[in-house]
């Protein structure tokens, strides 16, 4: 509820019982002079990561489909800083910007694939691609290019050294580095222009650059003991106890046994053929993985009851409803709950996904554009419009460049991109059967540079993006091009809108934009050096997908089959997916999206559980469910035993606590499955 202007301010929070445990203002900071953030101690994290977390974050990835989010970021942190403050030393807010920066990009995982790892876990995947039954199946594996990946029993029995992953290594490796440049170049550009030359706010920059200057004021706070050390160990006390059954007992066994153990089911329990004969065409399962209650700890509440209102809707109640009515003919008894659900989305639920996906676009560029009007309006009108000299000043101290510099850069690595990509697409085929080159400078020289602008502006203003679905399937259905590489091709297709706020946080913890430059120069060849180590290790103790992954062998033919679904889709007689894309389907559910947005507002109901129900709409129901009942858990009885306002500040640790938790138990039954398989004992 709020509070009232007459009401009395409260007190300064003591002790614990503020997030940070710590005071300060990001305006009072922005008087002081910018430091550089790359020193030896963002170099000791990285490579702590890298070496250390690095096996830990593939294995989960392969084995429960999760990763270790932001745990893996904030361990190094929090390690650095208790170590600073036992050592009598202090990390600068630089520093820990700069960690918390690198450990970001040495973590990152590719979506639903749940594979990190760097470049050569996209090699294990593109692998599998090309050999998977679905690619047999449409007829396209044999018109995979070997850039994508080597064809044949070679591909398993080869390392990564071998002469035939030379194709794929080369390609895969500079299509990175001009994505790189390109996205340095552009982004840095776009912050150039919206926070410097029109001044624009960016609302979301100063509560992402808080963490590390409130972190830097308790390194500095030497006996100083609050609630987040004790939340933070018991969450990883409670992780690492769920992990030795969850996680540890299916490695361990693993290496010695034909088929893992597990003791809880991986990566749910499907009840789907249980229960078909009363729900046909509805995929019923539930996660018993204990790290979504504590995601319900966290997320609003709102985005909750959304969550798990719109999975249960649709995937149990409606879903036997449209069986007999005939709109999921594919769906047949016998099917569990991913073959189920693959099946439905063939039959409607890839289209309703399109209409949903333009619908948030369409409210997105609304919000942003009513944001626009209320930004110009409320605006001082001495602040004038833009100050296109702004564009071209160089703030030394900061460490810009001179804008030249990343302009020159961006041409570059898009006329390369360009240059690129249609050689791999076009090489070989006659002059009527190729992508038109027309496509690529599009993309390159509008479609990009202006996706990222505007959703650089968008940040600045209202904190949001919009993402614009299908650009480059609509290009290539556009351009009738029948050829399979196009769909495997890396495209100069990005929005790198997001650097923007990156590089406004940046400039409010003070941090000179030279350490981006050096970090990224650091985590380049060393994410590349441990990807391959550690993948050229892994793929030789199992097949993957394997029983000794559950998680790959469950989903990796779901995503497969969609795959083979998009870039088979030109091929004379393939109609499987343009059957499955159904316009009355679509434009009905982009109205109807648009008409709850539409009710909800005038209703004054908040989008939230929309949003909610949508990241649920076409998906699995297993992992709303226990994400609910964390939800009641927190609301209605932790947060009554201590109060909303504590119990609000307990959650993002304990959740933190739990994933670094489960993530240590991985590391360390990991590191003897090495060990064992690397003595030969598994074989």
């Amino acid at each position: 509820m709020p509070e009232d202007a007459s009401s009395p301010a409260k007190p300064p929070a003591k002790g614990g019982d503020r997030f940070f445990d710590a005071r300060f203002s990001i305006e009072a900071i922005q008087h002081e002079p910018y430091e550089n953030g790359f020193t030896w101690r963002t170099v000791l994290g990285a490579f702590f990561i890298a070496f250390v977390m690095l096996p830990g974050l593939i294995f989960m990835g392969l084995m429960i489909g999760q990763d270790m989010g932001t745990a893996a970021e904030w361990v190094t942190i929090i390690l650095f800083v208790e170590i600073a403050r036992r050592s009598f030393m202090t990390l600068r807010k630089q520093e820990l910007y700069m960690l918390k920066y690198t450990a970001a990009q040495l973590t990152h995982v590719a979506g639903g694939l749940a594979l990190g790892g760097g470049m050569f876990g996209m090699l294990v995947w593109n692998r599998y691609l090309r050999h998977s039954e679905p690619f047999h199946s449409f007829g396209i594996a044999h018109q995979v290019p070997d850039w994508v990946s080597p064809y044949g029993d070679a591909a398993f029995t080869e390392p990564f050294t071998s002469p035939i992953w030379l194709p794929v290594i080369t390609v895969t490796l500079l299509s990175m580095v001009l994505s790189k440049l390109t996205q340095l170049a552009l982004g840095f550009m776009a912050y150039k222009a919206t926070a410097d030359m029109e001044k624009l706010p960016f609302p979301l920059a100063p509560i992402n650059a808080e963490g590390a200057i409130a972190l830097a004021e308790t390194s500095q706070e030497k006996n100083k003991r609050g609630y987040r050390q004790y939340c933070f160990a018991i969450g990883v006390i409670l992780g690492a106890a769920f992990g030795a059954f969850y996680v540890a007992v299916p490695t361990l066994t693993g290496a010695f046994l034909e088929r893992p153990l597990q003791l809880i089911p991986i990566p749910f329990l499907d009840l789907t053929t249980s229960f078909e004969s009363w729900l046909p065409a509805a995929p019923i399962g539930i996660s018993l993985n204990l790290g979504l209650l504590f995601i319900g700890f966290v997320l609003p509440w709102r985005i909750v009851v959304g969550m798990v209102a719109s999975t249960l809707l649709f995937q149990l109640v409606l879903n036997p409803l449209f069986q007999r009515a005939g709109w999921l003919p594919t769906w047949a008894p016998g099917k569990g709950a991913i073959e189920t659900n693959l099946s439905n989305s063939v039959d409607l639920y890839l289209s309703i996904g399109i209409g949903v996906a333009f619908a948030i676009l369409f409210v997105g560029l609304f919000g942003i554009a009513r944001a626009l009007l209320n930004h110009r309006r409320n605006r001082d009108p001495g602040e004038g419009g833009f100050d296109l000299r702004k564009l071209w000043e160089r703030d030394r101290e900061r460490g810009d460049p001179p804008i030249w510099v990343p302009l020159l850069v961006w041409i570059s690595a898009s006329i390369g991109y360009v240059v690129f990509s249609n050689h791999l697409v076009n090489s070989g085929l006659p002059a009527e059967e190729r992508f038109s080159i027309w496509w690529l400078i599009g993309f390159a020289f509008f479609w990009t540079p202006m996706n990222t602008y505007i959703n650089a502006r968008m940040s600045g203003i209202a904190g949001q993006h919009a993402g614009v679905p299908f650009v480059s399937e609509g290009a290539i259905f556009l351009s009738q091009h029948r050829g399979v590489a196009i769909w495997f091709a890396p495209l100069p297709i990005a929005n790198y809108g997001y650097m923007a706020d990156l590089l406004r946080e940046t400039q409010l913890t003070r941090t000179r934009f030279t350490s981006i430059l050096k970090a990224e120069l650091l985590v380049f060849p060393l994410l590349l050096f441990a990807s391959f180590l550690y993948w050229s290790f892994i793929v030789g103790l199992a097949p993957i997908p394997s029983d000794n992954y559950p998680y790959v062998q469950q989903f990796w033919p779901q995503f497969a089959t969609m795959q083979a679904l998009w870039a088979s889709s030109m091929q004379e007689g393939q109609t499987l997916l343009l059957d499955a894309l159904k316009p009355e389907v679509i434009l009905g559910s982009l109205a109807g999206s648009l008409a709850l947005f539409s009710g909800f507002g005038v209703a004054g109901i908040s989008a939230q559980y929309l949003y909610g129900g949508i990241t649920t709409l076409t998906q699995l129901p297993h992992m709303a469910v226990p994400i609910f009942i964390g939800a009641l858990l927190g609301r209605y009885v932790f947060a009554r035993r201590f109060g909303v306002e504590k119990w609000t500040n307990y959650t993002p640790i304990l959740a933190v606590g739990f994933a670094a938790g489960i993530g240590l138990i991985g590391m360390f039954s990991i590191a003897i499955n090495f060990l064992w398989s690397s003595i030969g004992t598994g074989y």
